[in-house]
């Protein structure tokens, strides 16, 4: 792996049992609304096979959630990835996947010595919140434990902002809620993911006035991101934004040749890339 090889800061693993949790969820109605209905199944695979698409498209580095999203306001299943399995594919391939802590909310200090465990037993790089389907904005005082303890580990915490594109209120994804996590945690790195659409500007304002808040493309492709987004990175945002996809739902290879017509120039993009995710997530 070399020090300029792109890292996706959100990689979903494609193995039989975390696509079919995602079928069994409210991610399908993702999958349905991006007009790909057999998105889950198409994309199953196993771990090694997943290596050779980060091969093919030139990632070297791939962050794996154990994810969880909620189901409180929702009839389909919840998603709760096992910690096990993240850890496993970390294990197996310890230069191309590095694992992130999905957070629960409701489960509390047992959650959060979990967190502990992920990332001092296991060299897990950070945390990750998907806030919408819990009921709880991102600044609950839920949540405050564990980014406690994430700021404690010197580990980022990556949230979701923006829309769900699935069923649930929108309202946990607003802006305004992670700007309350930067003030409150000014020792933690927070990485704002999916551009924060439809409130992107908003996110980038924020972006730029808090030193420990960055922002990820990830759920994002390069040909949707606008010129607000693709002028900050070419500019003063050059050291806070990260390239991630958010797999399977942006493919690799058609991420990064979209991001090449562009035209951001090598600064920015190996910054874009790779280095800032580098930087932040200590890899």
């Amino acid at each position: 792996m070399t020090e300029h090889g792109a890292v996706d800061v959100w990689c979903n693993l494609t193995t039989d049992e975390w696509m079919q949790q995602f079928a069994q969820s409210a991610l399908q109605e993702t999958a349905n609304a991006i007009n790909e209905p057999n998105l889950f199944e198409s994309s199953a695979c196993s771990l090694d096979e997943l290596v050779e698409r980060l091969d093919s498209a030139g990632v070297d580095t791939a962050l794996v959630p154990s994810l969880k999203f909620g189901s409180r306001d929702h009839d389909a299943a919840p998603v709760d990835i096992p910690l096990q399995s993240v850890v496993d594919a970390c294990e197996a391939y310890p230069d191309r996947f590095r694992g992130l802590f999905g957070i629960d909310p409701n489960t509390g200090m047992d959650g959060v010595r979990n967190l502990e465990r992920a990332v001092e037993e296991h060299g897990f790089v950070g945390a990750m919140v998907i806030p919408y389907g819990f009921g709880y904005p991102p600044n609950h005082r839920r949540y405050y434990p564990f980014y406690a303890k994430c700021a404690e580990l010197g580990v980022p915490v990556s949230i979701q902002v923006g829309h769900t594109a699935v069923r649930m209120s929108n309202e946990a994804g607003k802006p305004r809620y992670i700007e309350d996590v930067c003030v409150e945690f000014p020792e933690l790195d927070v990485i704002a993911l999916n551009v924060g659409w439809p409130w992107t500007e908003e996110v980038i304002a924020q972006v730029w006035t808090h030193p420990n808040l960055y922002l990820a493309t990830t759920g994002h492709a390069p040909q949707y991101w606008g010129d607000e987004l693709t002028n900050y990175i070419r500019s003063r945002g050059r050291d806070k934004v990260m390239w991630g996809t958010n797999y399977p739902f942006i493919q690799f290879g058609e991420s990064l040749d979209q991001l090449s017509d562009l035209n951001l120039m090598d600064g920015p993009s190996r910054k874009l890339l790779s280095q800032n995710a580098r930087a932040v997530f200590g890899l």
